[in-house]
């Protein structure tokens, strides 16, 4: 009996499971034949990008995708947002494998030119000769640098200035310092500082590419002139070996056994060492235009009313001219060269609406440099940081970024020397002899 009670139960929890089962399923809405076919409809393209975390377009990038989904409810963007540090080693090593995304993310100069030699790249130009308008709103730069014979390939999202030198006005002061004007003016600042427990210079060079992007880039422009750096890469009557460039090199070097840097420079990255300029600890900090909406909301009130914004000092024994500063277009959305007819019309759509008008003016508000003339700005409205961002831009004209102009072994080779020259792993001599084997 106590056998047959117990089977009678096991039956009936048998049944009541598959009961449950079934009325779950029968709870699903069937799609109806118009869902089904409106979903048919949809063009489908993946989206690659770095606007994510601390960078400075990550609030703008929701922003504007929001409105795109809702503006082209016929587009399914399969976004994927991926950390800065890693977004060029995973782009290269798709490319690598002819597995890129739809669209994504490049950025102008040198890694434009290789991928379109790789025949990667779908151009743009039937999106711009079908929109004279939306090209002829951009500043030169947005679209020059993704110009590759004839052909262009993205437009710029903004602008970046790399290497703008924040600093602590109420700091100087202090100390009875103004922002040096020259080489030696910038020496004597940094003794000044050592000795009262201040950090020069915050510098978070984990990563390898901020002291070549933000320091270096515009430091050696100081010493060699802005046409020297196209002439080596041209080879036209100039080489990395020339001794205006070993001497940008030695004053790395130089800066470095000063002082000039926190001692963890190279252990931490260069969103972390904000936190030395944020708390006082450190009187500057050179670094790119991102930054900025990340200083606006995390300074303290009282440091933010005494930040300044300017450009690395003049070099007496330099050929360049102290009044430019080195930027770029801002990365740009590049379409995969296999995309379908449908999938390029939808990615055209995609950039245009990144980058029209309505979008620059929308990069106001997050403090992103326009790359677009004739752009409305209301100062009351914005930040009074970001105003003197706009000021600096328009003093200061922007001269080539290092990795920006060279391929992709040579700025290898460039963010590895320039660390090791920091350290004396390696002589300036050696990294120049280096480079100079690359060009060929």
């Amino acid at each position: 009996m106590g056998k047959r009670i117990i089977s009678l139960l096991v039956a009936v929890m048998m049944t009541v499971g598959f009961v449950g089962c079934g009325s779950k399923q029968t709870t699903e809405t069937p799609k109806t034949e118009t869902q089904k076919t409106e979903e048919a409809k949809k063009v489908k393209i993946s989206l690659w990008h770095s606007f994510v975390g601390a960078d400075q377009r990550a609030k703008l990038m929701e922003d504007l995708m929001n409105e795109f989904r809702t503006k082209y409810p016929d587009i399914e963007v399969d976004e994927q947002k991926i950390p800065h540090d890693q977004y060029k080693t995973k782009l290269k090593t798709q490319a690598a494998a002819g597995q890129l995304p739809d669209t994504f993310i490049i950025w102008p100069n040198a890694m434009t030119k290789e991928f379109v030699k790789a025949n990667l790249l779908a151009d743009i130009n039937d999106l711009i000769s079908k929109n004279p308008e939306w090209r002829n709103g951009f500043v030169d730069k947005a679209i020059d640098e993704f110009t590759v014979d004839g052909k262009t390939y993205s437009a710029g999202i903004g602008v970046s200035v790399t290497s703008i030198a924040y600093y602590n006005k109420a700091l100087f002061d202090k100390y009875n310092l103004t922002y040096p004007k020259n080489y030696e003016e910038l020496k004597n600042v940094i003794k000044v500082f050592n000795q009262n427990g201040i950090i020069p210079i915050a510098l978070g060079n984990k990563a390898k590419w901020p002291l070549q992007s933000s320091i270096f880039s515009t430091l050696a422009d100081r010493q060699t002139g802005t046409e020297w750096l196209k002439n080596v890469l041209a080879k036209k009557d100039a080489k990395f070996t020339d001794p205006q460039f070993i001497a940008a090199l030695n004053k790395v070097k130089e800066l470095t056994d000063l002082g000039a840097f926190n001692k963890d420079y190279n252990s931490v990255d260069e969103v972390q060492v904000r936190d030395y300029f944020y708390k006082g600890q450190a009187a500057m900090m050179i670094t790119g235009s991102w930054a900025l909406p990340d200083i606006i909301g995390k300074v303290p009130a009282d440091l933010k009313q005494n930040i300044e914004l300017t450009v690395l000092p003049a070099f007496e024994d330099g050929d360049g001219d102290p009044n430019v500063v080195s930027g770029v277009s801002s990365t740009g959305v590049a379409i995969n060269a296999k995309v379908t007819p449908e999938q390029k019309e939808a990615a055209g759509k995609l950039i245009m609406h990144l980058t029209n008008k309505e979008a620059q003016e929308k990069y106001t508000i997050y403090s992103v440099p326009v790359s677009y003339k004739n752009v409305k700005m209301d100062e009351s409205k914005l930040d009074p940081l970001y105003v003197k961002l706009v000021k600096l831009i328009e003093k200061y004209p922007l001269v080539t970024v290092y990795d920006s102009a060279l391929n992709s072994e040579q700025t290898e080779i460039i963010n590895n020397g320039l660390q090791a020259i920091m350290i004396g792993q390696q002589k300036p001599e050696e990294l120049a002899k280096a480079l100079q084997n690359t060009i060929k």
